[in-house]
């Protein structure tokens, strides 16, 4: 299994915390977000990373290096990182071959929240939060049964059950073929300004999706500074402490 990192964008909020640097950089206790991903990674057995930079990429790289022990870190280059963050998936379309994880490199989380992505029975998995309390900003995940078949900003009704979406998807190598088919359309067509959530709503109609829970795990995405003090002082104590 490989794990696409989705590293490009630019952080409009966060640039005067980040003195220009590329959000995955933000450092929390003295570690940066896209480090701590790459090692929860290496501890749940995933041994190689694909990292699409694009804004602030030579600082990435030499933030990163070769990587923490016992994962192999290749990077890819998204020039067009000012456009949908669907063009940074599609840069790494190459990887989309085989079983993948795409995630995000803006959150942090608990190294275990990883391994139950990696290690759940379902060949094609979400992680879901339904303890959150969407203010409609969120990407939420609607399911009925054992399957999500919807994935909506701020969601909506007549699903069993919702809750937001962490960032992290995994997928089979016949899912990954699906999800590049489905990227290589939206591109053709102009679709370049989305965000590649817009394309997973096609996702989970043509490929059955599970999902794991993460209720009450310590985790956070990063979008505003106010994000990067409760991280600090909220979810990282948490994760320590598991």
């Amino acid at each position: 299994m490989t794990a696409i990192l989705l590293a490009a964008g630019v952080g409009k909020r966060l640039l005067g915390l980040t003195g220009g640097r590329a959000k995955c950089l933000i450092e929390i206790d003295g570690k940066s977000l896209l480090l701590r991903l790459l090692e929860g990674l290496a501890a749940a057995g995933v041994h190689e990373a694909v990292v699409v930079t694009g804004f602030g990429e030579d600082g990435v790289r030499a933030g990163i290096g070769d990587g923490p022990s016992g994962i192999r870190v290749r990077w890819l280059s998204n020039p067009r990182y000012r456009e949908g963050a669907i063009l940074s998936l599609w840069t790494a379309r190459e990887t989309l071959a085989g079983p993948v994880l795409v995630m995000d490199a803006d959150v942090l989380c608990a190294p275990a929240m990883i391994a139950l992505l990696v290690d759940s029975s379902h060949r094609n998995c979400f992680l879901l939060d339904a303890s959150v309390e969407p203010t409609g900003e969120e990407q939420m995940l609607l399911v009925r049964g054992d399957r999500v078949w919807n994935i909506v900003r701020g969601g909506v009704s007549g699903y069993e059950l919702a809750g937001e979406s962490v960032g992290f998807l995994k997928l089979s190598a016949g899912a990954a073929r699906v999800l590049r088919e489905l990227l290589e359309i939206r591109v053709a067509a102009g679709h370049t300004g989305i965000e590649h959530e817009e394309v997973y709503p096609e996702l989970c109609e043509r490929v059955e999706i599970g999902f794991e829970r993460v209720d009450g795990m310590p985790w956070t995405e990063i979008d505003f500074p106010d994000d990067v003090t409760r991280a600090e002082r909220a979810v990282l104590p948490r994760i320590e402490r598991r």
